[in-house]
């Protein structure tokens, strides 16, 4: 199957953010009063230095979703300087195993490449070990000195990987 990834069209923004959301809320890996947030990709797509990306496969079947964003953007939680930032990563349960979340997450390495931005960050929750060991056979190290909370008690942990 080839796995294409490019930034959401308008029509596939409600789709997009239905699967991000559906995906953190099946998963446990999200507040509920924080799923409104995950399932609004047309507010992260409209927002300067945010972009809503899809993978789909050669018949434009959605696949995953992921936002690529910069720092400053109201969507950068931790990009500092001129680093961008992954976030919101989803893949469809049913192209778990086929490289949707690689291809995702590669694809907004080469956007940070692209704009010699010198390095991608991301945040991610202690339970998210699936998304981990792939952060970390991509290349990227853990930053545990950013490790922040999103609310008390409620940790996430940080990942970098140099890019230019």
């Amino acid at each position: 199957m080839q796995i294409i990834i490019r930034e959401a069209l308008p029509a596939e923004l409600a789709a997009a953010g239905e699967l991000t959301a559906a995906v953190y809320r099946d998963e446990s890996l999200a507040e509920a009063a924080y799923l409104p947030r995950l399932a609004d990709a047309a507010a992260r797509h409209a927002a300067d230095g945010a972009w809503q990306l899809i993978a789909v496969d050669e018949a434009g079947r959605l696949l995953g979703a992921a936002v690529y964003t910069v720092a400053g953007s109201e969507f950068a939680d931790i990009a500092a300087g001129t680093e961008a930032e992954l976030r919101m990563l989803a893949t469809a349960g049913s192209a778990r195993g086929l490289g949707v979340g690689a291809a995702l997450v590669q694809d907004c390495v080469r956007r940070s490449r692209q704009e010699r931005r010198p390095a991608l960050v991301l945040s991610t929750k202690p339970e998210m070990t699936a998304a981990q060991r792939l952060y970390a056979r991509l290349g990227f190290s853990r930053t545990p000195e950013r490790d922040w909370e999103y609310a008390p008690g409620k940790g996430l942990l940080t990942f970098r990987l140099v890019t230019d």
